[in-house]
């Protein structure tokens, strides 16, 4: 069976990156019928947060994913003390008591002599007498794993191909700190193997680990697990990802009023595409159906927010319901301090759905509608003040009052016998109605409001209006 995991840290909010990798170990999982962990490693006692840890799971769920199974490495300490015993026994692994100063004092001659620098691996030569010796001592010491000398380690990736990588380049690494705490790439490698995971899709930062968890696998006699690793993000000048691109959090996203459903749709064509098809919306079970590792493009992948932003204005305006719309378009509006009956807030969106990309957004051009009483930009006030703008407005309050109803049909009607009645071009009827009621020049179409907002609220806004000038 196919076991795939997704393993963050909490010590951060969730990134797009991190989030692209989840969606593609998830994405692989669910296609081949297999299993897919989450597993929590927090093993790193200072910066991992059990609030972080909260908001990954939140972040993880909104997006859509589910997981079979879920783990915490600060939970399997014990696991990682009895495989270290194992490697110590067996000879793979050796205590180094070295103390800071002595290794960064090879640190420096290595860099006097303009070489990487790797562990000379002095404490490799201890006598059995001389380690107990200083474990009587009381002397602290870190364990690290005997790399065996001039080995190549060659493994297959699945994206990357071919990958070859000289032990000599590293040398001998450490696996259990001197605190006891067990170090990434010794857990991570104990954990994939007693949870079967026989695929691991991760960042191509972890290439460089590959090795050292190889060697470990075999150590220990575990079946090593098949590698892919995924391309890094780049922003659009073809630069490191980073916040100027809008590379936020997924949090973040969710705040600015991104659907999960366009985010998810979006971080898996990234890197990724079906073959054969130029379509790019497409439904989970659709993109579950569709995934495999051999279509990820081994090249970086470029983010684009504003292709972001057009594929939720897609959602928002082709894909969704317009229940989902109003149920998500809710909380948004009360936190503005604005609120308002349902059915009506159903109202206003069945008619502006196409006027905005973000609920965020849409909550910001469509305050009009929720609000009591408008604020006049400096444009309007000035068109306002104009004379002719107070005749239309007049004209138009005669008008709207033998109505019996309002709609964008019969505002359309007024206006145009208000234009021929005054002499006047149409946009300056349109916009001294817009003025009016929006407070704006620009903005939602006077036809649309009219359909939506109340007789009685439009009036008032006319009123209000010709008061002021």
């Amino acid at each position: 069976m196919v076991v795939s995991r997704f393993a963050p840290s909490p010590t951060g909010y969730l990134h797009l990156g991190n989030a692209r990798t989840a969606i593609f170990a998830y994405l692989f999982a669910r296609h081949h019928r297999g299993k897919f962990i989450l597993r929590i490693e927090d093993t790193d006692r200072e910066r991992s947060t059990k609030e972080f840890e909260e908001m990954l799971l939140e972040d993880l769920k909104w997006l859509g994913l589910e997981w079979d199974e879920f783990y915490r490495q600060s939970e399997r300490f014990d696991i990682y003390r009895e495989y270290a015993q194992k490697l110590l026994d067996n000879g793979h692994a050796y205590p180094c008591f070295c103390t800071v100063e002595e290794l960064e004092k090879e640190r420096e001659e290595a860099e006097k002599k303009g070489i990487p620098y790797r562990y000379s691996g002095k404490c490799r030569l201890l006598s059995k007498e001389e380690v107990e010796a200083f474990k009587r001592e009381g002397k602290p010491f870190t364990i690290r794993f005997k790399v065996p000398d001039g080995r190549v380690v060659v493994f297959e990736d699945l994206i990357k191909g071919a990958i070859s990588i000289k032990v000599d380049d590293f040398g001998d690494f450490v696996i259990v700190r001197s605190d006891g705490s067990p170090t990434y790439n010794f857990v991570v490698v104990i954990d994939d193997a007693l949870m079967g995971v026989t695929h691991v899709i991760r960042g191509e930062d972890h290439i460089p680990n590959t090795p050292k968890q190889i060697l470990i696998y075999e150590a220990l006699g575990f079946q090593v697990p098949k590698f892919a690793h995924l391309p890094v993000i780049l922003g659009e000048d073809r630069s490191k990802l980073s916040k100027r691109h809008g590379a936020v959090s997924v949090r973040n996203y969710r705040e600015e009023g991104y659907f999960p459903e366009a985010l998810f749709n979006y971080l898996c064509l990234l890197g990724w595409s079906p073959p054969n098809t130029e379509r790019e919306i497409f439904s989970k079970e659709e993109l579950i159906e569709l995934f495999r590792l051999e279509d990820v493009n081994s090249s970086p992948a470029v983010f684009s927010k504003e292709k972001l932003r057009w594929l939720n204005g897609v959602y928002i305006r082709e894909v969704l319901s317009l229940d989902r719309l109003v149920e998500e378009f809710m909380p948004f509006l009360e936190r503005e301090g604005l609120s308002a009956e349902k059915d009506y807030v159903r109202k206003v969106l069945e008619k502006t759905r196409d006027s905005f990309e973000t609920l965020k957004e849409g909550v910001e051009r469509l305050k009009v509608f929720f609000v009591e009483e408008v604020s006049y930009s400096q444009e309007a006030i000035s068109l306002l003040e104009n004379e002719n703008s107070r005749r239309v407005l007049e004209l138009f309050l005669h008008k709207l009052q033998e109505r019996d109803n309002l709609s964008g049909q019969v505002v359309k009607e007024l206006a145009k016998e208000i234009q021929k009645e005054l002499n006047l071009k149409a946009k300056d009827v349109w916009h001294t109605l817009r003025a009016s009621l929006t407070g704006e020049l620009e903005g939602v179409g006077v036809d649309i409001i009219c359909d939506v907002m109340p007789k009685e609220k439009v009036i008032k806004r006319i009123v209000r209006a010709l008061g002021r000038f």
